[in-house]
């Protein structure tokens, strides 16, 4: 079976791929943010979460991996990786979360945005991380994050596998349905079968002013 909520990576699968696995740049990035972004706003009203509440999520959605910039340099000092399993266990793949959340906390972003941003990779099960929660312990905001990152990523292209269609990516997170708040994945299903034909996998739009308040708050240059 294949794990969905991994992101349909090889290394997490038991897979292999000659193909650079983790290649952050700050485009690739920002496009995957801004799709999940995107997503959040469709799930956040289909929720009725309070506009406040939703507008925090949409930021926390652009900057999730903003982390994933700072492993860059330690993960390719050198031109080939010998192995993607390798790479994919080593316990600096895992920080970004961490990364992230320790970049918005000296920004100045409000507890929404960093609880959200934290705990992003946290599964409903227990079986996720950094910190291992559990069903409700892990925020709200958390388990939106994780449905809308998920599902993203799988219906983006990657360097190892092309892009999921919306109901091939569903079927495959529905496989791993205990790794999700059912609510939030029930409300997000429904969004997905009403507004299929919205979704813009590799640039959709999201709000002008979710993307210019995360510039204002980045120092010119910063990785």
């Amino acid at each position: 079976m294949i794990n969905a909520a991994a992101e349909k990576n090889p290394a997490e699968t038991g897979g292999r791929s000659d193909r650079k696995i983790i290649d952050y740049n700050l485009k690739e990035e920002l496009e995957h943010g801004v799709y999940v972004s995107s997503l959040v706003r469709e799930l956040t009203a289909e929720l009725g979460l309070a506009e406040n509440s939703a507008y925090q999520l949409r930021l926390a959605g652009l900057l999730h991996d903003i982390g994933k910039l700072q492993l860059t340099n330690y993960l390719y000092g050198r031109e080939e990786i010998a192995s993607p399993l390798v790479i994919e266990e080593m316990k600096y793949v895992r920080m970004h979360p961490v990364l992230s959340w320790n970049i918005l906390k000296d920004l100045g972003y409000s507890d929404i945005v960093l609880d959200a941003v934290r705990y992003h990779h946290e599964d409903f099960d227990g079986s996720g991380y950094p910190d291992h929660l559990v069903g409700e312990a892990i925020p709200l905001g958390a388990r939106i994050i994780r449905v809308c990152d998920v599902f993203a990523a799988l219906t983006s292209d990657r360097p190892y596998r092309e892009r999921f269609e919306p109901d091939e990516a569903m079927s495959l997170m529905i496989d791993e349905i205990k790794h999700f708040d059912l609510r939030i994945f029930l409300a997000f299903q429904r969004v997905v079968h009403r507004g299929t034909s919205r979704f813009r996998v590799h640039f959709p739009i999201t709000d002008e002013s979710i993307l210019a308040e995360a510039a204002a708050r980045f120092p010119a240059g910063r990785n």
